[in-house]
């Protein structure tokens, strides 16, 4: 069977009657074609990407209208051509879509997919090479592999293990340093004259 999704903008001249005359006029072509209307929507009346012609008119605004529907013989060159007739449809597209559950399942993944979260890199030294993650209290620290392929022994704890940081022994963050170097810099090439 064959799934279609079929979205009419129709004239925002038409009163709600004649809105629901044509909307009617168009389903009743699609279910003479013994197709089965699954979803029907009615977006209401919205502003135009662009103006459309249509005779005399130039259209701002339409009306829109979407339809679900399936079938087991494609008729949808015919459907076009039954649209572009009337003088009530402003633009339409008719599509092939997937079965409604096909939908709801992907969209179930999708959501899930972004639910899911993004394994984190494995931070590298500055010499290019991994660095081993840091054992919990009470684990041994993990082997660490040299550049040489070898595995070194365990390190023992000790005193040093506890030691702060480097950037906290000299009492001035990484970043600080760079904001004054970058402002140095700065003040360097206001001072040269420009050729």
């Amino acid at each position: 069977m064959r799934h279609y999704e079929l979205l009419v903008v129709l004239s925002p001249m038409l009163n709600q009657e004649e809105l629901s005359q044509t909307w009617d006029k168009i389903k009743g072509f699609i279910t003479t074609r013994e197709a089965e209307i699954s979803h029907e929507e009615r977006w209401g009346t919205r502003r135009l990407a662009y103006p459309i012609r249509k005779g005399q008119h130039r259209f701002l605004e339409g009306s829109y209208h979407l339809t679900r529907f399936a079938t087991e013989r494609a008729f949808n060159i015919e459907l076009e051509s039954f649209l572009k007739i009337d003088d009530e449809v402003l633009r339409s597209l008719v599509t092939v879509t997937l079965p409604e559950e096909e939908l709801a399942a992907q969209a179930a993944a999708a959501a899930r997919a972004i639910r899911a979260p993004t394994p984190r890199p494995a931070p590298v030294g500055s010499d290019g090479n991994p660095i081993a993650p840091v054992p919990a209290e009470g684990e041994a620290p993990a082997p660490t592999t040299p550049a040489g392929g070898e595995t070194a022994a365990p390190v023992a704890e000790t005193a040093d293990a506890e030691a702060p940081a480097a950037e906290d022994v000299t009492g001035a963050p990484a970043a600080e340093e760079t904001e004054e170097t970058v402002e140095a810099t700065e003040a360097t090439a206001e001072d040269e004259p420009t050729p």
